[in-house]
């Protein structure tokens, strides 16, 4: 073997654990590698390819640079990063989970609900649930201070909504936050007469199985005249 013919880009791990011993003590004096008398194979393969790097960085400096910013985008790729639990902005938003049913989560600024909250005439948060072109009056759910999620059904007949989330001080209705406009859709024309079981997007909803209160069912957190 005439080791000063190897190159130090061919100078991998397996190749290096397929030659002899006296041929890597060979191939560590071309490459001016001094090996101490009865040194351990394992440690001299660790000093070629040691050696190898070295001389790859010297001769190509720019690409050692582009593989050392692929392995840290590689890191930064692959370490898990955790989501905040708040991001301290007030904001309410609305995902729909099927035909009658939404997801709704909210935040209040921490400055803004601390005065709120200390305020003497606070007397708690609700989200107000309105429909589009339509008079017919809001519903309300009363939600607590340390709340930030909440599930509401929506009825059969579909529409356009709104949800605003509100803070109530004395008789005075405060909006903090409005969600974007979002459509239910419509599982039962009033006009006609529908066998609800039968359809198949109410049972995926889960209606049977829950009661959904509107305004009369409720004891309003809204101080009366």
């Amino acid at each position: 073997m005439d080791a000063t013919l190897i190159q130090a880009t061919n100078l991998k791990r397996p190749y290096l654990e397929s030659l002899t011993t006296q041929e890597l003590v060979q191939l560590a004096d071309s490459f001016g590698i001094d090996i101490p008398p009865e040194l351990d194979r394992i440690f001299i393969i660790e000093e070629l390819m040691e050696s190898a790097e070295e001389e790859e960085a010297a001769e190509a400096p720019a690409n050692t640079e582009a593989l050392s910013h692929k392995k840290l985008l590689e890191k930064r790729i692959t370490e898990p990063v955790p989501l905040p639990r708040q991001y301290n902005i007030t904001f309410i938003e609305v995902m729909l989970r099927d035909p009658l049913w939404a997801f709704t989560f909210w935040e209040v600024k921490s400055d803004d609900k601390e005065t709120y909250e200390k305020a003497d005439d606070f007397s708690g948060y609700q989200l107000k649930v309105s429909e589009y072109h339509n008079s017919q009056e809001p519903f309300t759910i009363p939600v607590g201070t340390k709340d930030d999620a909440w599930y509401i059904g929506f009825p059969l007949e579909g529409g356009c909504f709104k949800i605003e989330l509100c803070a109530l001080c004395s008789d005075e209705e405060i909006v903090l936050a409005t969600s974007r406009p979002f459509t239910m859709p419509r599982l039962l024309n009033p006009l006609e007469d529908v066998v609800l079981y039968k359809n198949p997007l109410i049972h995926l909803s889960g209606i049977e199985d829950f009661t959904i209160l509107r305004n009369n069912d409720r004891e309003s957190r809204i101080k009366q005249a």
